[in-house]
């Protein structure tokens, strides 16, 4: 049986302002989420996270590759297909021109810290934990985002993949969209909570960045909850 599977991801990682975390989050998943992301040719997949401050507590203070680890709030993840990538590039561009026409359709208040285009290079699986595909339509409460080296994801992906993180996939990156941090060669690991992505952090992540060299970013994330408002007051 043939399966969809994952081309390329677009990965959107932002700071809003000091004030304006309601107001963005509002924005972004209900307005700019679908007109300039999902909505998009070969676009199949998507879902948002959100870092409390208990997420960012845990973040290395060494790891600084998207910026510093106290900054970083949101987190969008978008699954292209296969082959797909540049027509959904050209949709976006003329998307975007439309929506800067139009009063109050983009957001100001806002800090990209990184937004990329990633190539899926590989995933792991364990303990009945679905594929990468599915990954982002399936009730994962949380996910680990960690990365490390180009070359090492897989690596990394095996080792924090088991019980608690059924599914962990690597991506590489292809090109820089936007953004502050201008990070070095390296691989984007995902691993997918299978129940609190904080105790998953201390059970499996955590003492995998520890024994594992060169990891330039990693926070554990909250799902965000559609239509609601849930986690922002603990951003």
């Amino acid at each position: 049986m043939t399966e969809v599977g994952i081309g390329t991801a677009i990965i959107a990682y932002i700071e809003p302002h000091a004030g304006q975390a309601q107001a963005f989050n509002r924005w972004y998943e209900r307005d700019h989420m679908y007109a300039a992301t999902t909505a998009g040719p070969g676009a199949f997949s998507g879902a948002r996270w959100i870092a409390t401050r208990a997420c960012k507590a845990v973040r290395p203070s060494g790891a600084t590759w998207f910026g510093e680890p106290a900054r970083g709030s949101f987190l969008t993840t978008v699954w292209v297909l296969d082959g797909a990538q540049p027509e959904w590039d050209i949709w976006v561009g003329h998307q975007m021109e439309g929506l800067r026409a139009q009063a109050d359709r983009l957001f100001a208040g806002r800090d990209h810290l990184h937004t990329a285009v990633y190539r899926f290079v590989s995933e792991e699986r364990t303990d009945g934990g679905v594929s990468a595909a599915t990954a982002l339509d399936y009730p994962y409460p949380g996910m680990a985002a960690v990365a490390v080296r180009a070359g090492l994801g897989p690596a990394y992906a095996a080792a924090i993949a088991g019980r608690e993180v059924p599914t962990a996939a690597t991506f590489t990156p292809e090109r820089v969209i936007l953004g502050d941090a201008d990070p070095p060669p390296h691989d984007l690991v995902l691993g997918f909570c299978a129940g609190d992505p904080l105790a998953a952090w201390r059970t499996r992540v955590a003492a995998t960045i520890q024994s594992l060299p060169d990891v330039g970013f990693a926070s554990p994330f909250v799902r965000s909850v559609p239509g609601t408002d849930t986690y922002i007051d603990e951003i």
